[in-house]
């Protein structure tokens, strides 16, 4: 029992350590093409397909198919940017999800938003803008 107990916690430690080492990792060469985005993280070249449509939230991703969906409210020139830095949190958290198996909402989401955050900054967006946007999306669907 005592053997167990050490195993679990090593494992949670180096779990605890896997996503500090994601949370450094940088994103790399993101491009957007047509209907697609494209980017290196972790050493993965990683794409989706983008459909943009009226979404119940801001963005979403498909855990059948290899596409994000982004609200059609998001696309307007003004919100260019937040538009792309949502598709990159998107990506990213699907790719943690999926190729390493983290916890959607605590660890793929948490990394997500970092990635998110500085990708946008270095487009020269505004954060706190981008931010706000979103929190007032999922308060206005009952999300907290």
């Amino acid at each position: 029992m005592k053997k167990k107990a050490i195993n679990n916690k090593r494992k949670n430690t180096l779990h605890k350590e896997f996503i500090k080492i994601l949370l450094k990792a940088p994103i790399k060469e993101v491009k957007f093409s047509k209907n697609r985005i494209s980017l290196t993280f972790f050493g993965h070249r990683i794409s989706d397909k983008i459909k943009i449509k009226l979404e119940e939230h801001v963005a979403e991703w498909s855990r059948r198919r290899k596409e994000i969906f982004i609200d059609r409210k998001i696309i307007s020139s003004n919100k260019k940017k937040s538009f792309k830095a949502l598709c990159v949190h998107e990506l990213i958290e699907k790719f943690l999800v999926e190729k390493f198996g983290l916890k959607i909402d605590e660890e793929a989401h948490l990394v997500a938003t970092k990635k998110e955050k500085e990708y946008l900054e270095s487009i020269n967006g505004n954060w706190r803008s981008h931010e706000q946007m979103i929190y007032w999306d999922w308060h206005n669907h009952g999300e907290k």
